[in-house]
């Protein structure tokens, strides 16, 4: 049904927004903190309170607008009296009280200065978080719950009140960038090659370079910036990174950061769920995939620790293993991801009979015809991929399984087919005695065999593309499927319901961008949400908490048949008389 016939896609009344963004305010904890920052000045008092400031942006967001700092400013002109008493405003509200505001607490983002103040009794007062002698946000007292303030403790709590009461995540977690162009200008066009991270996987060879024929770099561009990278354009966190190709467009070079999302999943074999964005983290582009990807992963953990998987494309796995995969092992993270070309292939196994072979330790006895099979590309026919996903089924007897969970240092133990009862092998006796169904293996008596061993991994062992299910086959593609949920949200805010893309923020730098972005997001799950339940026929969570008047859809009724109205033809024809 599409979606503008369910009016699913209505934005939410003033009202409702305004009773909406109250709550995610008071919710998130952060008004305490931004009072702080914006009123601790000595002199007459602030007419632009710090409640107004970040009702005003929930109110905005809420209603799926643009995050310009113009148009937030039209949203308070569209208050009612009462909603304006109830945020302290007294009076008209200027473009230079919102953006002096913003940038306070924009200052204090980046100095490290927002943060809750508190007490504790028996201690002199002041000095609680943000007084203390040992510098901004030090509290002497050990164990204290409060924290500063982060960019990432921001985001990470606005968007975790975005979620309602009693709203139980899955543990499973889907993960993706996406580009997020800068307003600036771009001002040097000489670059030929993507000023990518090395850790990047391979781009160059099918990177399109720029245009040949573009004007002159202006002068002093590019320039060096603060962190030793190029500086193409006056914003002073943008920098250049690449973007894959999308929709049958060719994958290109722009300027500015890298979107990072965590967005739930399904749980594996479970049932559908709302696909809510629960962290973002916002890097300039170019910038390391696996380090912000642990970074998002943190923030995410900070507020639902009771998460056990991460669905990732390559973009993360290709990372080194000290960057993405034992980060992710060390948090007790099961991960679940693709490979590049470049991961697959054969190579030798730590123990004699055995082989490595697309990131999965098989014996020897793998069939030489299921060891060099083809990849999946782009475009490739649905029939065509289930046959060759039933060809990489077919690996699955000769693969080791595990054997024991991981222990502390990461050593895990596997064994081998034959002991994990799949494959029948004359070298061990006990296997002969499964039902021939089971592959027999073409191991003569008295080779040294790995079909019924046992072996201990390290760490470093195949740790980038090791994973719980066998790449290619039926159950990796419907596990890896999954990651759909990222790609829906990444739909969601590029072209259905936000159309974030060049020009959705007009502000530079990397902080003030992330405080307008997660907003626009905490504003998506509430219509997310809201949409989920009502085509499935179940009261929207949010109207409860809000106390709100359950309202139907505006979906289609079944189509009925008319009536044929009765006349003297109809008598005629049937023998019954008109009406």
């Amino acid at each position: 049904m599409p979606l503008h016939l369910t009016g699913l896609a209505r934005r939410f009344t003033l009202p409702r927004a305004l009773r909406r963004a109250g709550l995610l305010v008071e919710r998130s904890g952060l008004l305490p903190a931004v009072e702080a920052a914006l009123h601790h000045q000595v002199g007459a008092p602030r007419k632009f309170t710090a409640r107004a400031l970040l009702t005003g942006l929930a109110v905005h967001a809420l209603r799926l607008e643009e995050m310009h700092l113009t148009r937030i400013l039209t949203t308070f002109d569209d208050l009612p009296p009462s909603a304006r008493r109830d945020l302290g405003l007294s009076g008209p509200v200027t473009y230079r009280m919102l953006w002096h505001a913003y940038t306070v607490l924009v200052r204090a983002l980046d100095n490290g200065t927002l943060a809750v103040p508190h007490h504790h009794p028996g201690h002199q007062a002041g000095t609680g978080a943000g007084a203390a002698p040992g510098g901004p946000g030090h509290c002497p007292v050990a164990g204290c719950p409060y924290e500063p303030v982060t960019v990432s403790t921001f985001t990470g709590r606005l968007l975790n009140a975005s979620l309602p009461d009693g709203f139980s995540l899955t543990g499973a977690l889907a993960v993706d960038s996406t580009d997020f162009e800068t307003w600036a200008r771009r001002r040097a066009r000489s670059g030929r090659e993507p000023d990518v991270d090395p850790d990047h996987p391979p781009v160059t060879k099918d990177t399109p370079k720029l245009r040949r024929r573009c004007p002159p770099d202006d002068p002093g561009y590019p320039r060096t910036g603060h962190d030793g990278r190029l500086q193409h354009t006056i914003d002073p966190d943008a920098r250049e990174g690449y973007r894959s190709g999308t929709n049958g467009a060719p994958g290109n070079v722009f300027c500015g950061h890298d979107l990072h999302l965590a967005v739930q999943t399904r749980a594996r074999g479970g049932g559908e769920v709302p696909f809510v964005v629960t962290a973002i983290h916002l890097a300039p582009a170019g910038s390391h995939k696996g380090r912000a990807g642990i970074a998002l992963i943190d923030q995410h953990l900070a507020h639902h620790p009771h998460t056990g998987e991460v669905v990732a494309d390559r973009g993360y796995s290709y990372c080194t293993p000290t960057t993405w995969a034992h980060p992710l092992r060390r948090r007790g993270l099961e991960p679940v991801h693709d490979l590049h070309p470049n991961q697959r292939g054969t190579r030798p196994g730590p123990l004699t009979g055995t082989l490595v072979l697309d990131g999965t330790l098989f014996t020897e006895a793998l069939p030489d015809p299921l060891r060099d099979l083809p990849g999946f590309p782009l475009g490739m026919r649905t029939a065509d991929k289930r046959a060759l996903r039933a060809r990489y089924d077919q690996r699955i007897p000769y693969a080791f399984t595990p054997h024991t969970r991981p222990d502390t240092d990461g050593y895990q133990r596997f064994k081998g087919p034959a002991l994990a009862g799949r494959l029948r092998c004359p070298n061990h006796p006990p296997s002969l005695r499964l039902p021939h169904t089971r592959p027999t293996s073409t191991c003569h008596p008295g080779d040294d065999c790995a079909c019924g061993k046992t072996v201990t991994l390290r760490p470093d062992d195949m740790a980038q593309a090791r994973q719980r299910t066998l790449w290619g086959t039926t159950a990796w593609a419907a596990d890896y499927g999954r990651r759909a949920a990222v790609e829906s949200s990444n739909a969601e805010i590029k072209t259905h319901r936000l159309h974030m893309d060049r020009g959705y923020t007009r502000v530079l730098g990397t902080t003030k961008n992330s405080i307008l972005i997660t907003f626009a997001l905490a504003g998506l799950n509430h219509t997310l949400l809201r949409a989920w339940h009502t085509k499935r026929h179940q009261p929207d969570p949010w109207a409860t908490h809000a106390a709100e008047q359950p309202t139907q859809p505006n979906t289609p009724r079944p189509r009925t048949r008319a009536r044929r109205r009765k006349t003297s033809i109809t008598a005629l024809t049937t023998g019954h008389p008109p009406g």
